[in-house]
């Protein structure tokens, strides 16, 4: 499991570009919209490591369709999301990713 914290130096002040976000009480169905984001590797073959945060919106996709497009590299603690036929997915090789869904 990936986790980061940061501690600031002094509160944030909450405004138009920073807020709080709640954590979820259950995992998001297949279907749901999200927004994913993170700093994970970009290219399918190879390392290309981004020096932004990238962020895609994107639907979660069930399990079965998961491994399917995975082969077997999906285990119990992740989730995918994306647009597998589009090449548009929040899972490179153990990217970083977090993500944020409509009304969760």
């Amino acid at each position: 499991i990936d986790i980061m914290l940061i501690k600031l130096s002094k509160p944030a002040t909450l405004n138009s570009y920073v807020r709080t976000v709640s954590l979820a009480s259950s995992c998001a169905a297949a279907g749901t919209r999200c927004l994913i984001s993170g700093w994970g590797n970009t290219s399918s073959s190879g390392s290309n490591y981004p020096d932004r945060l990238r962020c895609l919106d994107a639907p979660i996709l069930s399990d079965s369709s998961c491994r399917t497009a995975y082969c077997g590299q999906i285990t119990h603690n992740m989730f995918c999301s994306g647009f597998v036929e589009r090449g548009k997915d929040s899972w490179r090789g153990g990217a970083v990713v977090s993500g944020v869904c409509v009304g969760r």
